[in-house]
C-alpha cells in the first residue's frame, strides 16, 4: 500500500506498521495497561455528528477558526509528540512544514527532537510549546524565553501524572527506560533495513530543547539562558 492508495487513518496505520520496527511502531500505537482510555478516545470521534446547514452556500466553504488568538484554516491541529525522531528522520521539522502547509497549529513537545530554534526555522505558521515544569527554575525559564524569541504564538501547560504509564507494549517489545531488548525485538528492527539505516545515517537522536543545558549541568541553566 503505498500513500496515494490510503485514504483513512487505518490505512496510514498499515503503512506506519510495514514500514517501522516492532518497537518502534507499538511504542506509537500503543496506550497504557489494558489500553481502555486509548479504545475510548478512540470510538469518542465516532459519536460526533456533522450538522450542515441545510440550503446554505457551500460555493467557497469556510472551515477556519480562531485558537488562542491564531486564525487556522482548519478546525484541527497536531498535538504535541515526543521522539519524532524515532519516527521518520525529519521528525518535528517535517510535522511542523505538515502543519504550516495545511494552515493549522503545530504542537511542540519539550522532549522534541528537534530544537525550538530550528522549528522556528523550518516552518512559519502558528506554533504551541508544550511545557513541563522543571525542577530548575532556570531549565523552565529559558525553555519560555527561547520561545518568545523564536516566535511561538502559545504554550500549553503540562499537568498529567509524573508517573509513568504502564504501557505494556513497551514491556513486551523491551521499548523501555533503559532499553531491554529481547531477541525478538532486535529482529523487529532487522527487518526494517531503511529505518535502520535513516537512523543511523542522519542527524543524531537527542531531546534537542534540553540536550546542551543537561550536558552544561543543571545548576548552569540560569547562566546558559542568559
Amino acid at each position: 500500500m503505498s500513500l496515494k492508495d490510503s485514504f483513512n487513518f487505518e490505512d496510514f496505520r498499515k503503512i506506519a506498521k510495514k514500514k517501522l520496527p516492532a518497537p518502534i511502531f507499538h511504542y506509537i500505537d500503543g496506550g497504557s495497561d489494558d489500553e481502555v482510555t486509548l479504545k475510548r478516545n478512540t470510538e469518542s470521534f465516532s459519536k460526533c455528528d456533522l450538522v450542515p446547514n441545510i440550503l446554505a452556500s457551500v460555493g467557497e466553504p469556510d472551515l477556519s477558526t480562531k485558537v488562542l488568538g491564531s486564525k487556522i484554516d482548519m478546525p484541527l491541529f497536531l498535538s504535541p509528540v515526543a521522539m519524532q525522531k524515532l519516527f521518520h528522520h525529519d521528525g518535528d521539522k517535517a510535522s511542523a512544514r505538515a502543519a504550516e502547509k495545511f494552515g493549522t497549529f503545530y504542537s511542540m513537545s519539550t522532549m522534541a527532537t528537534s530544537s525550538i530554534e530550528e522549528i522556528a526555522n523550518a516552518a512559519s505558521g502558528p506554533k504551541m510549546f508544550q511545557l513541563y515544569i522543571h525542577k530548575d527554575q532556570g531549565l523552565t525559564d529559558n525553555l519560555i524565553d527561547r520561545c518568545k524569541s523564536s516566535g511561538f504564538n502559545a504554550m500549553c501547560l503540562t499537568v498529567d501524572t509524573v508517573v509513568a504509564g504502564n504501557r505494556e507494549r513497551d514491556h513486551r517489545w523491551g521499548f523501555t527506560t533503559p532499553p531491554k531488548l529481547t531477541l525478538k525485538s532486535i529482529l523487529g528492527f532487522m527487518m526494517r533495513p531503511k529505518w535502520t539505516f535513516n537512523y543511523l545515517t542522519h542527524e543524531k537522536f537527542q531531546l534537542a530543547n534540553v540536550a546542551n543545558i543537561q550536558k552544561k549541568g543543571p545548576s548552569r541553566a540560569k547562566r546558559v539562558m542568559e
